[in-house]
């Protein structure tokens, strides 16, 4: 009888111990973007929908400084999923500059989420006119490592200016509007999808412009780099005169291709059957829709990302 109770009550703990294991949460990590940021809430909200509608998965989301920096933190496996520019992406893949080596692991989960934007910020009083007057200015270009610096030296280059011509500085979002408010730097680059929420703060106290890029650089860019796309922010984004014709570039949501095919499947379910979530978070992704998730992709697409897009007929 004492080895009948002792054997069930071994049996008992064995099977505790199973369950246990069985309902253990897999921990994933969002790179997102840093705050004052429109990518810092949508991989929010991404996360939360993983973690509301994918069982046994718990998501974390890292305040990170940008595309650069997400791409390497997803190729040097320090994350599982990341936000960033398609550009950016395209080049961690292949290994270009700003990266030293490739990143052949990382694959894509959303092509295109959201547009990011160039928003060239100078207080209203200033003396430029134009993104094509920066020669000689001290321009915060963003944080360091954010996925626009190397996209803003494409863009210049085409206006026949690099970095040595203006002093660049690079400084979160908010420090940098405090520095241009302060007059310590004479424009602050946004680049991220209208409207940014460390603008609209920094419009509360402070009366700005926004600088425009002309027709002709435009279309430089354009015939040489694929991936930008003409665009304008419209006046009311942010209470402006008028409106500002620039430059824009997709952003991406990326996966590590070690995540397995099923668990990515389910992510990418999750997200595109519940895209009214994901539109809520921010303004710039109320436009946001199924068919936007495989246009444009620049690197491959994740197995299961794929495998769910030709389930539901976005793929063939």
């Amino acid at each position: 009888m004492k080895r009948a109770f002792t054997q069930i009550i071994v049996a008992a703990f064995a099977l505790v111990f199973l369950i246990t294991c069985g309902e253990r949460e897999t921990l994933l990590s969002i790179a997102a973007g840093p705050s004052g940021g429109s990518w810092h809430p949508i991989g929010g909200v991404v996360g939360n929908v993983i973690n509301k509608y994918v069982p046994g998965i718990r998501v974390n989301v890292e305040s990170t400084e940008g595309g650069v920096q997400n791409v390497r933190l997803l190729g040097t496996d320090q994350a599982d999923i990341g936000l960033s520019i398609a550009a950016t992406a395209l080049n961690g893949y292949q290994g270009d500059l700003p990266y030293k080596q490739s990143f052949p692991n990382i694959r894509t989960l959303i092509a295109t989420f959201q547009l990011g934007y160039l928003q060239m910020v100078v207080l209203e009083n200033s003396d430029l006119r134009s993104v094509e007057d920066i020669k000689g200015q001290r321009v915060v270009l963003g944080p360091p490592g954010h996925g626009a610096i190397p996209r803003q030296r494409e863009v210049y280059q085409e206006m026949g200016i690099s970095f040595e011509d203006f002093t660049p500085i690079y400084l979160p979002f908010r420090d940098s509007l405090q520095s241009l408010g302060d007059r310590r730097v004479d424009a602050s680059v946004l680049y991220m999808a209208p409207p940014a929420p460390s603008l609209l703060e920094f419009a509360v106290t402070n009366k700005f412009r926004m600088l425009p890029v002309s027709e002709e650089h435009r279309k430089k860019v354009i015939e040489k780099y694929s991936y930008y796309l003409s665009e304008t922010i419209a006046r009311d984004v942010y209470g402006l005169s008028e409106d500002v014709p620039t430059l824009a570039t997709s952003s991406v949501i990326l996966v590590r291709e070690e995540i397995s095919e099923e668990l990515v499947y389910q992510i990418t379910k999750a997200i595109l059957e519940h895209v009214d979530e994901v539109q809520a978070i921010h303004p710039s992704m109320q436009a946001f829709n199924p068919e936007m998730a495989v246009l444009g992709p620049v690197v491959p697409f994740h197995k299961g990302a794929e495998r769910y897009f030709k389930e539901v007929g976005l793929l063939e």
